[in-house]
């Protein structure tokens, strides 16, 4: 049998590195061993085949706020850091928690859109009711626990209702855990303080450990929700998983590439890396690290928040862009923190899958969709702002020099990256 297309390498497994062939045809992966025949045929040499990255958290702007990002940009900075299926949350300038507003942004993707996308449900305080209604169109529900950007602070008291209401859909939720009144509190102390770096106390580590207690507490009430805490940043965070578990719960936790690349520290030199959360001290950084090597952490993502230079430079608006780094991030996290790539493909691909019941992804694996990431450790780059696909136009990585790159990028079958260079 003669495939569209054979990749020759190192496919990395959640069990290891095979050396093997790939065998792609009419978008699937059709078999994996040796002696295959294709039409094309890329023999990849050192590199890493992974399954596609899977990224469970960005914000992709569109509709409302297509200045800084759309489905067609957004997903070819995507395609550029390796993701081939993306996850985007509900917090649009029109929150995603009605029929209707899903179907526009399932429209607008549609027409766009250049690797798989995936979306969230909005959970508002007075709609839980209408939860069911967006079941079939999303792959989970997300619920802000703080104020953050098109979307108000969800009450406590109504958590426990929404977990069940979410629960009786079938799908997990994700959850931002800040709680308001620390950060309220912190705003009032620190009133007519001026540092670079004020923001980290602002948001401090107990706002975020004492909303995942909170959250953990409530998820009692939903036995069998699978719930995740969304770009966790403190050691209290890792420990309040990790508790929750041993008890039964099914709560996992997520880091954002930036907290394991950047310190607090950071901000003293660049600003523009105001998020929340926070960057966090050196030693919660280090934990995190060291929860993602014992597999405390579940998830890798980017929180792909893209804002213009100006908006950062003039409104001091919080998050940063993420996507086209993401194979960036993955190099430096073999070469230089020593992780095992099988627990990258684990945490940027099979845990994402599984957790939002993609069946179809994740693994290289026969009759799975041909989503794969080819990255070069050989390869080393320098981040430019050039270089950059999303319509934001700058990296927060920009001069940071990283061990590799993506070399391809393959979206059922078609090549989106060929050979480093991103195809339009």
């Amino acid at each position: 049998m003669e495939h569209d297309l054979v990749l020759e390498g190192r496919v990395v497994t959640t069990a290891g590195i095979l050396e093997t062939e790939v065998g792609i045809s009419e978008g699937v992966i059709v078999e994996v061993g040796h002696g295959l025949r294709g039409s094309r045929r890329i023999v990849t040499g050192g590199c890493l085949i992974f399954p596609g990255f899977i990224d469970m958290h960005v914000h992709l702007r569109e509709p409302g706020w297509e200045w800084k990002e759309d489905f067609g940009t957004g997903t070819l900075a995507a395609a550029h850091g390796g993701v081939t299926t993306v996850v985007d949350m509900p917090n649009n300038l029109v929150p995603v928690t009605t029929r209707a507003t899903l179907e526009t942004k399932r429209r607008l993707s549609r027409a766009k859109a250049r690797v798989g996308v995936e979306f969230y449900g909005g959970v508002a305080a007075d709609g839980v009711d209408a939860l069911e209604a967006l079941a079939d169109g999303v792959v989970g529900y997300k619920i802000f626990l703080s104020e953050t950007t098109g979307s108000k602070s969800f009450p406590e008291d109504r958590l426990s209702a929404a977990f069940r209401a979410i629960a009786s859909t079938k799908r997990p939720v994700s959850l931002h855990c800040e709680e308001q009144s620390v950060i309220d509190c912190m705003r009032e102390r620190l009133a007519g303080e001026v540092r670079p770096d004020l923001h980290c106390d602002l948001r401090p580590p107990e706002a975020e450990s004492e909303s995942v207690r909170k959250a953990a507490v409530a998820l009692e009430s939903a036995p069998g929700l699978k719930a995740n805490v969304c770009h966790a940043s403190v050691r209290g965070t890792l420990q309040a998983v990790r508790r929750a578990r041993a008890q039964g719960a099914m709560l996992y936790c997520e880091v954002a590439l930036h907290h394991l690349y950047f310190s607090r520290r950071a901000m003293l030199s660049n600003p523009f890396l105001k998020m929340n959360p926070p960057l966090r001290s050196d030693a919660d950084r280090s934990a995190m690290l060291d929860g993602l090597r014992a597999g405390a952490v579940s998830f890798l993502v980017t929180d792909h928040a893209p804002h213009t230079e100006a908006e950062k430079r003039e409104k001091g608006l919080a998050g940063v862009p993420g996507l086209d780094d993401f194979g960036h991030l993955v190099s430096w996290l073999i070469r230089e923190r020593g992780m095992d790539p099988s627990l990258i493909a684990k945490v940027a691909a099979h845990n994402p899958a599984n957790f939002l019941g993609l069946g179809n992804r994740g693994d290289i694996a026969e009759r799975k969709r041909a989503d794969i990431s080819v990255l070069d450790l050989r390869s080393p780059e320098v981040v430019k702002n050039e270089s950059v696909q999303s319509r934001c136009g700058w990296s927060p990585y920009e001069g940071e020099e990283f061990p590799g790159k993506v070399r391809w990028t393959i979206f059922g079958g078609e090549l989106l990256v060929d050979d480093f260079e991103v195809v339009r």
